[in-house]
């Protein structure tokens, strides 16, 4: 799976923690793996504003006469994801994070760590350092992002490569915050830019996670909320471009069962644990020979290991001062930098154009409805001002 291979870490803290969702949809990656080589576009915004959001957990939306899409109705929040609802809110007033974090994976017999920090601070500054920790073998990586509110800069190192982007940051933010913007738009570019709050994480995994079973225990001296759940559904969950199997125990290299542990005072996700489950049944995996016997013993049957993805948090620091100077980068003089500032600016004005005329033509059209009171038509012989309704 990844013997012998590059991992080009994709930028964001938000990314580095749905990888444990992206890892289980694709069962492929266990990093932040670009869609695109890491020396193509740095970034890429939708060209245009989405189509009828895709229901969540990646459920089929139902159609109805006409056409039209219609997304099933959402359950109730359970008593578990009101916790999370809480979080949420409490993530999103904070100004200043700093922590440190370090994620581990498990998958089919391969084990790979990943280290790193994290800093937010007021007026858009960032800082992201990840680093792929030594002993994974013929594999390393190391990722920062870095904003001073002016400039977002990412530097990746892969084996002996180095690769710098740009972004000035400004410009792309007044584009965002236009009223125009679909505001599906603002959220995606937000999190692809990394410059979304790690309340953004817990909100990807209320869409696909359903969390039903909640007790609080104390971890290191820190009270903790331990939520469970499982996928809401299987739609859209894939490996090795194959649908997994929508009814029964998922393979073992798929995790199933999720469980985040919250802060009950701050609400910050200290741990996110995901984990396929043991096969009851060991599989016999062994070929057969031209004459249809099998080949090799019991003890050669291969036995799938279940998949085991963490991310932990410490050292965990809200609303306290961070030195300004944390968040200063600047490339070497003679290293190439990409700079995709143009393009995400054509693209967000493409965007913003689109979501102004769709606005206007709905304001038309509603203005085109049918009157709420009857028009009087005088008809013949009638004198003017005696003319009735008609409907």
């Amino acid at each position: 799976m990844l013997n012998n291979r590059t991992i080009p870490i994709r930028s964001g803290l938000l990314t580095l923690a749905a990888t444990t969702v992206f890892a289980v949809a694709s069962a492929q990656a266990v990093a932040q793996v670009p869609t695109q080589p890491a020396e193509g576009p740095a970034q890429q915004l939708p060209a245009q504003p989405p189509g009828t959001p895709a229901a969540p957990g990646g459920a089929a939306a139902a159609s109805v006469p006409g056409g039209t899409q219609v997304a099933p109705a959402e359950e109730p929040p359970t008593e578990a994801e009101k916790l999370i609802d809480e979080a949420i809110t409490k993530l999103s007033k904070l100004q200043s994070i700093s922590a440190d974090l370090e994620q581990d994976v498990e998958m089919l017999h391969q084990k790979f760590k990943m280290t790193g920090r994290y800093l937010k601070a007021p007026n858009t500054r960032i800082y992201l350092l990840l680093t792929i920790a030594p002993g994974f073998p013929d594999t390393s990586g190391r990722f920062l992002q870095v904003c001073d509110g002016e400039t977002l800069w990412e530097a990746e190192l892969v084996l002996d490569q180095s690769f710098y982007r740009k972004l000035r940051v400004k410009p792309i933010l007044e584009r965002l915050n236009s009223p125009d913007l679909d505001p599906e738009i603002k959220t995606k570019a937000f999190t692809q830019m990394g410059l979304s709050g790690p309340e953004t994480f817990l909100i990807g995994l209320r869409k696909v996670i359903r969390f039903d079973i909640k007790e609080q225990v104390v971890l290191d001296g820190r009270k903790l909320w331990k939520i469970h759940g499982l996928w809401k559904s299987r739609q859209g969950l894939t490996f090795e471009s194959r649908a997994v199997n929508p009814m029964g125990p998922l393979p073992p290299y798929i995790p199933m069962d999720a469980t985040l542990y919250l802060g009950v005072d701050d609400g910050w996700p200290y741990q996110w644990l995901m984990q396929g489950r043991e096969d009851t049944v060991v599989k016999d995996s062994r070929l057969r020979g031209p004459d249809g016997k099998i080949i090799g013993s019991k003890a050669s049957i291969e036995k799938i290991p279940r998949t085991t993805i963490t991310m932990t948090y410490s050292n965990v620091k809200l609303n306290t001062p961070i030195r300004l100077d944390e968040f200063v980068f600047q490339a070497p003089a003679n290293a190439a930098v990409a700079d995709d500032t143009e393009s995400i600016e054509k693209t967000l004005d493409r965007a913003i154009e689109g979501s102004a005329m769709k606005k206007k033509s709905d304001a038309a059209r509603k203005e085109g409805d049918i009157l709420d009171q009857p028009i009087n038509v005088p008809v013949p012989g009638e004198a003017p001002g005696e003319s009735k309704p008609r409907e």
